[in-house]
Order: structure tokens, then sequence, then C-alpha cells
């Protein structure tokens, strides 16, 4: 059986896929939820590997299934570390505004420092983190209100513990480089997060990855443009059924 599982970034929730997944598809689609998003579940390690296996308790894994993983920003953190633990299994790879690669020197300061804004006021620090993954946060001004009303319930414990794992993930792009399956990028022109500069060495490395990049968006195309969004995933997951 061929599993779709979507996994959402950072201080979002598996609604973000209800716009741009296709179900119409004959496959499983399963959008499980990080841990600490939307739950009260805490982690007994902050790492990229408890929150795959955070997500492996939601999707009822069999021996006979074939995985596309499909990851937004940090869901990509942790759809890189299933498609590690079952590379026989994996036949696809989505990265939705995502990187295979760690952080870098500078990132790692970045994060520290959002690990102390997020202890001292985690309802500011939210606001001012999703502001910055729109290119015209403006735009989208009632959209980002309703999504901090739905992280309110969320811990400062379990924001610091996301930071925590996501600071210290080793880079997968030595298992995508030796990996035979198809690994696609959906990526904004516009993005702070993830800008091209920051990606396009990382496309080098691996050439044979499809690239989309959509212009006037930023890290968050599913809200930017679903229009684009949808386009491409029916697209990557028709490639696989048809």
């Amino acid at each position: 059986m061929i599993k779709i599982i979507a996994i959402h970034g950072f201080l979002g929730n598996y609604e973000m896929w209800k716009e741009i997944l296709p179900s119409h598809f004959p496959i499983s689609l399963y959008t499980p939820q990080l841990a600490g998003h939307g739950n009260n579940d805490t982690l007994s390690s902050p790492s990229i590997e408890e929150f795959a296996n955070h997500i492996l308790n939601q999707i009822d894994p069999q021996d006979s299934d074939e995985y596309i993983w499909i990851g937004h920003s940090m869901g990509g953190y942790v759809a890189a570390q299933l498609a590690k633990n079952f590379p026989n299994q994996t036949k696809g790879f989505v990265f939705f505004h995502s990187t295979a690669d760690a952080d870098s020197e500078l990132k790692k300061q970045d994060r520290l420092r959002a690990i102390e804004a997020a202890k001292k006021h985690k309802a500011l620090y939210a606001a001012n983190l999703i502001d910055g993954l729109f290119h015209q946060p403006d735009k989208h001004r009632e959209t980002i209100n309703e999504q901090l009303n739905k992280i309110e319930s969320m811990t400062a414990e379990s924001t610091v513990q996301s930071l925590v794992a996501m600071r210290n993930r080793e880079s997968s792009i030595p298992f995508f480089q030796s990996s035979e399956f198809p690994i696609y990028y959906f990526a904004g022109e516009n993005d702070k997060v993830l800008s091209l500069d920051k990606m396009n060495p990382e496309w080098q490395q691996l050439p044979n990855a499809k690239v989309t990049r959509v212009p006037e968006i930023g890290h968050m195309g599913h809200i930017e443009n679903v229009a684009a969004s949808k386009t491409f995933l029916e697209d990557v997951i028709s490639s696989f059924v048809s």
C-alpha cells in the first residue's frame, strides 16, 4: 500500500494540508501532528529522532507499506529522518519549503536566541516569527491571527523542544545523494528563512532533484499561493499513481 505522510512545520498543524493535498488518488493519506503541537505530548529527549518516533505512532507502519514523505519546514526534517528509517520502502520525498541540510553555525546561534525568547515570552516570539515567514504578511493578517490563536495552547516547553531538535539535527544530504527515489522541492523565491542563495548549493549537490520555484511567496506557500501549492502536489502524487 502506498501511504503519503505529510508533516506540518514548526508552530503549525495538520490543517495546513486541507486546501492543497489532493484526496482523490487511490492511496492512503496521513497528516500526523508533531509532538507538542495541538496536543500535550512532550518528548523525553528533544531530538528529530524522537519527533519521528512520535509520528510513527500515528501512521501504523506495516512491512508492506510504501511511503511518499512530504514535509513543510521542520516537518521536512522529521520526514527525512523517517525516510532514513525506511529507505527501502521510501518511493519519493517532497521538501515543501524545507531543506535536507543541517543548521549552519550562524543559524545555530539564531536558534539559541530563539530559545531564550520563547522561554521569556512565547506568544511574542511566535508572533514575530510567523510574520517573517510571509513575503507580504499584511496581505495575510487575518490568517496569521488565526494561526496565532491556534498555537496559544502550545507550551513554552514544547516550543523549546522543537527549537532544540532543529538546532541539533544532522545533515541528510548524504542520505539523499545515495538514494534512488525521486526528490522534489517546492521553494518560495522570496523566502527569508530558506533563501534561494542558501538553497542553490544544496540543489547542486542533489542534481537529480526536481525544483519548483514560485515567485512572490515566502515560506508559507500553502497560504500565499494555494493554487501553485495544490498543482505542485497533485503533479508529484500523480507521477506515482499513474
